[in-house]
């Protein structure tokens, strides 16, 4: 048990902990079957001084039930840390006026969280693996979770569907709790990460979004024949978007392509946009994005699969300055928000 696992735990509850000291003389009076379990802590929380007790895995149910026996007369308030404790458990601790505090839930029959302010999320430049990170854990949230704050996917989950290593992704996620576009207990062995504290799913993707910048970083104008070489391309821009919606489908159809597929085949194809369009039966716009779209294939619905996928779009057209596509686009988000 640290001070800082224990606040970061805390902090999801809009509990605040300023005082930590470890109490070993209390672990000393302990059956020693039960000691390489458990630790014990003074420590003082929302202004009120409890006996914090940090239960490891490792501690099974009957030497648990052992603990709060041992313990119910103690003239001190209670409370066990865990990483999720089982229903029986919890009556039997609630019984006892034991407060409890796991990914889970908290019971605390003396304490009152205070008052939490929505936190404000600091804009930070993103890498390409990044960007997809938080990407992928929207699609999460809203395709495959259920309607808690907590991620329940694990660090490795995530690297196999997106082929990006672990700790890539583990570094990432600590910059996205620096800029408070996460939380995480930092308790439990693999870290709990979650929507920050003031924010529902709703409320973060928002936030999010308005911090994530365009995939896009330039447009060339081909002939026809140059994209249909590439395999790994998607339908990308007003073509994409009138796949999924309203919007009428442009007569120059649109592609994306990630950066790394741009050739100087194609660069030295590139037309005048004006040319372009004066024949689209006979040329392409093609996007050249910052990565590939098709990363998130794993996360989303088939339906979606052949064009970009929605939330890029959406970044990728939100600067237009046609009030059809803008509603359009906000309806593309509705219906992805609407299947959560």
């Amino acid at each position: 048990m640290t001070l800082e696992h224990v606040q970061q735990l805390l902090n999801q509850y809009g509990l605040v902990l300023t005082d930590f000291a470890p109490n070993n003389e209390m672990l000393a009076l302990m059956p020693t079957i039960l000691k390489s379990s458990i630790s014990f802590a003074n420590v003082t929380i929302n202004q009120e001084e409890v006996v914090l007790i940090d239960t490891s895995a490792e501690l099974n149910e009957d030497h648990l039930i052992q603990l709060i026996q041992l313990l119910k007369n103690v003239p001190l308030p209670i409370i066990f840390l865990a990483d999720s404790f089982s229903i029986d458990t919890q009556m039997l601790l609630t019984k006892n006026q034991f407060g409890f505090i796991s990914q889970m839930g908290f019971y605390l029959p003396s304490l009152k969280p205070v008052k939490v302010t929505k936190p404000t999320m600091q804009l930070i430049s993103l890498s390409k693996n990044q960007q997809i990170i938080i990407l992928a854990l929207i699609y999460w949230k809203l395709l495959h979770d259920d309607d808690s704050n907590t991620f329940h996917i694990k660090v490795r989950q995530l690297a196999d569907y997106l082929n990006i290593t672990a700790m890539t992704i583990s570094r990432a996620l600590r910059t996205f709790v620096d800029a408070g576009w996460l939380a995480t207990s930092g308790y439990t062995r693999n870290h709990s990460f979650s929507i920050p504290t003031g924010y529902d799913l709703n409320s973060w993707v928002n936030e999010i979004l308005r911090l994530l910048p365009s995939p896009v970083q330039k447009t060339l104008y081909v002939p026809i024949n140059q994209i249909e070489q590439i395999e790994e391309k998607k339908l990308a821009s007003l073509t994409a978007l009138s796949k999924f919606t309203l919007i009428a489908p442009t007569t120059l159809v649109s592609w994306a392509i990630s950066n790394n597929q741009l050739t100087d085949t194609l660069k030295q194809a590139n037309i005048p946009e004006f040319n372009a369009r004066l024949t689209p039966k006979n040329n392409a716009a093609v996007e050249i994005w910052k990565y590939d779209s098709q990363v998130f294939n794993q996360l989303l619905p088939k339906n979606y699969q052949l064009a970009v996928d929605p939330v890029s779009l959406f970044l990728s057209l939100r600067n237009s300055h046609s009030k059809e596509v803008t509603e359009q686009l906000n309806k593309l988000l509705e219906n992805l928000v609407n299947q959560h």
